[in-house]
């Protein structure tokens, strides 16, 4: 059962992490294709103006399309999904940021260090699943479309409900597996992860 949990595991952080990269990549790639578009949109504008029309109207042929009107859209779109996805992601590694461990070494023992991490771990599992019914609710309730694509909202939305649920998964095995530490008096991991 824990192989088989360890290999789930490590598919979900492959996935996270694939989809993470992928949309960054497409996020980088559409700034920069934006950014020159709009760059031969102000040379063309100023070859008009400075009297260069003929060879305005040759720029203007060879790259008919001068701006993304859809643009907006779709950075909004893989933003958000990069955002919380990556922070699952993160999640899932322990990776994510922190302001440090600091109260870990100052307690006295074992056991209060095991505690205190049970502690970390429950206020994560009530965030987790705060965000997820709030996000899931949004997502279920949306009726919006967006203007371009008239995609639902709700697709645009999902990443946090299927993000949240992801971490919230996570923050439960860490907890039970800071439980089965308490019991055999032995951490599974250092107290500052």
């Amino acid at each position: 059962m824990i192989k088989a949990l360890k290999k789930l595991d490590s598919w979900v952080q492959k996935i996270l992490r694939l989809i993470s990269m992928a949309i960054f990549s497409a996020l980088g790639l559409l700034m920069v294709v934006n950014v020159l578009l709009r760059l031969t949109t102000d040379l063309i504008n100023f070859l008009s103006v400075n009297g260069y029309v003929n060879i305005a109207e040759a720029i203007k042929n060879l790259l008919p399309v001068t701006s993304f009107h859809w643009f907006d859209e779709i950075v909004e779109l893989s933003f958000a999904a990069l955002v919380f996805y990556g922070a699952a992601a993160l999640w899932g590694a322990k990776l994510h940021f922190s302001v440090g461990d600091w109260i870990t070494p100052r307690l006295p023992n074992q056991r209060l260090k095991i505690l205190y991490k049970m502690f970390i771990y429950l206020i994560c599992m009530v965030f987790m699943g705060i965000l997820f019914w709030f996000s899931m609710r949004l997502t279920l309730r949306s009726t919006e479309l967006t203007t371009v694509f008239q995609i639902k909202k709700s697709v645009l939305y999902s990443c946090m409900p299927i993000s949240a649920l992801i971490m919230l998964i996570y923050s439960i095995f860490d907890f039970l597996g800071t439980v089965m530490d308490l019991f055999s008096g032995e951490p599974s991991q250092k107290p500052s992860e």
